[in-house]
């Protein structure tokens, strides 16, 4: 018997992020993600896997929220994580000047506290355990 679950990713466009919820999606989860751009996480996909984004099987359990996730309002932050079983932060910065010094210089640990404040929320009142996860690349230099 397979359990389906529930994750949220952020940082869905980059290059841990796509790959995180390609696998998903493969495994039959469903999968929330907040991107500032439905088109550019949809391409990221068709990179991997050509006609992903035309996949129904894949897609139709892709729910995606076009917004940058430090705009979000608290009570946005707490419907997106609300019922995941686990939300995965794969945020990071471009490997540039401009991506490491640029605003906004707090990306990540903005956006963990107040994911884990949003999880910690819906948990005290569903009892629920949302698993919450933090992917980094910071010691991979130029991959490809």
């Amino acid at each position: 018997m397979t359990t389906t679950t529930t994750t949220l990713v952020v940082g869905a466009t980059g290059n841990t992020g796509k790959h995180v919820v390609l696998q998903l999606l493969q495994q039959e989860q469903n999968v929330r993600a907040i991107v500032r751009s439905k088109e550019r996480l949809l391409n990221s996909l068709e990179d991997i896997v050509p006609d992903a984004s035309s996949n129904l099987h894949i897609i139709s359990r892709l729910d995606v929220t076009e917004a940058s996730v430090l705009d979000l309002s608290d009570d946005e932050l707490k419907k997106a994580t609300k019922d995941c079983d686990a939300v995965v932060s794969c945020l990071g910065h471009n490997m540039t000047f401009k991506g490491l010094f640029a605003p906004p210089r707090k990306l990540v640990t903005d956006a963990t506290k107040r994911l884990c404040q949003a999880i910690e929320s819906n948990n005290s009142v569903s009892g629920k355990k949302t698993k919450f996860i933090l992917m980094g690349s910071d010691g991979v230099a130029n991959p490809s």
